[in-house]
């Protein structure tokens, strides 16, 4: 009992199928029949189904009627047919290959469904279009107009381009691998069909699962799902819709290990395509067929097959070339068109907007005409005033200017008295406070009765010598101080250079003597030279004594001076503990402070204004301050100064 069910099952599916397809086939044949007795309106719609009736089936055929049924459309001024017609003709042109063809006369069909205000016909149409977007691989666009389809197809109740319009987004998802959204799409198709109960059969929307279900790998169900749906396309009886059935079947068959199905199915598929010339389903059919002979070990078989289907592939992949180009650019064109016609409506719009504007701006330019002639005369006063105003600002402003000239001047005046004022108390701490606390001490003890009269007497020498020194500071910085704040008149004179050095050299006995320097002088004893006496013994002064100061105990310092035409080097040259670069830089410098000065060599302390008073006094004669030195390798100070040398004193400078 239970064999018999089973046989009875298919059974009956098989008389359900043929029924079916002999129902639609007798629904063709009558509509046929009622062409020949129609005429006008009926006539035009009778075309206009059996172009629909037909596309799937027998296009050729088809696009007959579609033709007829167009032009009667426009003979009638019936919009609406016009508009299903040429819906018909795209389609067809579509199956074809044609794309386009399709593509114009989609786009002829949309126009007049606009006008013709026949939504239903704009819903099927805006699916023509996604179909050209699918052929450009152009997905997202494509669901972009599947997806207003369906939304105006639901507003017109028009069950069957809902249907349509959701399996063709399931595709197109598909395509972009979002298998989710595409599953989706494809049961929300067949939850609508139910929905209003089941008016048409979803086959698309079981290929759409099959195919996701083929490609995530589940080729179980994808068979089961494939079958069903050719089945139902075989109930149909749509060659189109079966052929791409048939090979996606086989190629599950293959995969599957079924070979022998495969066989079987694939050809019938290469039957259906050739017959129906479905390239593109042909082309997979031989592909697929070219593995299952390879499969069975039929190599000349599966060669004439892979044959073929490159053969038809390539025609296809050229040929798909071309139409996609054309299609593209007749896309284009349509965009182009579209924009220019929306800018031309923008821009009577604007131009619309721009005289309205203009009509609102003249009465109140009319009205403001004389405001701002009484505004003009207004301003011309205000400016009058304002100018005069600027100009006695102009007066005062310059009086100002002047005025802080004149502060300006009288503030430099005091910062330079200030800093003359500095620099006299700096030389004052410097040079006087040494000798001056001696003579304190010696003083003290004399007064407490600590010295005797012998020891007393050997100390007048050193105190007569501090005397000098003191009063030989306090005279050379008075000089300075009046040199500073009220100017200066060198005076060259005729002294004997020699003579200076070693009054100098005298003064500073004691230090030599306490660090065992040995003096070396190279000048001749009779140097007379043109030049200021005082401002040179101040320099001498200064140059030995940090020559001493910053050399070690038992160094030399040789004294020598040399003449090359008119100007005068007198040099000091020690073995003490050098300068570094950076530090000649610094003391050479006009910004040399005086607080910078180093210990000597027996912590002597210092203040830096020796040099710098030397930097004045050697500036003040024209003359010229160098230093030679390096760290531990003792210095070499020279002062060269523009003087007039004796002619008799020549030779024994330069000897």
């Amino acid at each position: 009992m239970k064999k018999l069910r089973l046989f009875c099952v298919p059974l009956f599916s098989f008389f359900l199928l043929v029924s079916a397809a002999l129902a639609q086939n007798a629904s063709i044949d009558s509509l046929k029949n009622s062409l020949s007795i129609s005429e006008g309106k009926d006539r035009l719609d009778v075309l206009v189904e059996l172009a629909f009736s037909l596309r799937e089936i027998s296009q050729a055929e088809a696009l007959v009627y579609a033709l007829e049924a167009e032009k009667l459309a426009q003979d009638l001024n019936d919009l609406s047919a016009e508009s299903q017609a040429t819906e018909h003709i795209s389609w067809i042109y579509y199956r074809q290959g044609l794309w386009q063809k399709a593509f114009d006369f989609a786009k002829e069909s949309y126009q007049l469904a606009r006008e013709a205000n026949d939504l239903t016909q704009v819903a099927r149409v805006l699916n023509n279009m996604g179909a050209l977007y699918y052929e450009q691989q152009n997905y997202l666009m494509a669901i972009d107009h599947y997806k207003d389809a369906f939304l105006i197809s639901r507003e017109a109740s028009d069950v069957y381009t809902q249907i349509r319009s959701l399996n063709n987004v399931a595709v197109n998802y598909s395509l972009l691998e979002n298998y989710d959204s595409a599953l989706f799409y494809a049961k929300k198709a067949i939850h609508v069909n139910e929905e209003n109960g089941s008016p048409y059969l979803p086959s698309f929307s079981y290929r759409v699962i099959g195919d996701i279900l083929f490609q995530k790998g589940d080729l179980d169900s994808a068979q089961l799902i494939y079958e069903k749906s050719l089945d139902m396309a075989r109930q149909k009886g749509t060659s189109a819709f079966m052929a791409s059935l048939l090979h996606r079947l086989g190629s599950t068959y293959f995969l599957l290990g079924k070979n022998i199905q495969a066989e079987k199915i694939l050809e019938e598929g290469i039957a259906i395509s050739s017959k129906n010339n479905f390239r593109d389903e042909l082309a997979k059919s031989h592909k697929y067929m070219a593995q299952v002979m390879a499969e069975k070990g039929e190599i000349d078989l599966a060669f004439q097959h892979m044959n073929t289907y490159s053969k038809i592939n390539d025609s296809l992949v050229d040929k798909s070339n071309r139409d996609r180009i054309a299609l593209m650019q007749g896309m284009f064109q349509q965009n182009l068109e579209k924009s220019e016609l929306e800018l031309l409506k923008a821009q009577n719009e604007n131009q619309a907007n721009r005289l309205a504007f203009i009509n609102r701006v003249v009465w109140i330019i009319s009205i403001c005409g004389g405001l701002i002639i009484a505004l003009l005369v207004w301003l011309f006063n205000l400016k009058r005033n304002v100018d005069k105003y600027n100009r006695e600002l102009i007066i005062q402003q310059n009086k100002i200017e002047e005025q802080n000239r004149h502060l300006e001047q009288s503030a430099k005046q005091l910062e330079e008295i200030n800093q003359t004022k500095n620099k006299l108390f700096s030389i004052l701490g410097h040079d006087l406070r040494g000798p001056v606390g001696q003579l304190k001490t010696i003083i003290d003890i004399t007064v407490n009765n600590q010295l005797s009269q012998s020891e007393f007497e050997e100390l007048l020498p050193t105190m007569k010598r501090d005397l000098d020194s003191v009063h030989f500071t306090l005279s050379n910085t008075l000089r300075w101080s009046t040199a500073q704040m009220e100017g200066f008149t060198v005076n060259p004179t005729k002294v004997n250079l020699r003579t200076i050095v070693d009054a100098t050299l005298s003064l500073l006995d004691a230090q030599l003597k306490a660090k065992q320097i040995e003096i070396l002088v190279e000048m001749p004893e009779h140097l007379e030279v043109c030049l200021d006496k005082d401002l040179m013994e101040v320099i001498v002064r200064n140059i030995l004594n940090n020559a001493i100061k910053y050399s070690e105990k038992g160094n030399k310092i040789l004294v020598t001076v040399t003449e090359n035409q008119g100007v005068l080097e007198w040099c000091v040259k020690d073995e003490g503990i050098g300068m570094s670069e950076g530090q000649i830089q610094k003391i050479l410098s006009d910004e040399y402070s005086i607080t910078n000065s180093r210990l000597g060599t027996n912590n002597e302390k210092g203040s830096g204004l020796g040099l710098q008073v030397c930097k004045e006094f050697i500036r003040l004669i024209n003359g010229e301050l160098s230093i030679e030195s390096e760290p531990n390798k003792g210095s070499k100070v020279c002062v060269n100064i523009p003087v007039e040398v004796l002619e008799s004193n020549r030779e024994l400078v330069n000897s």
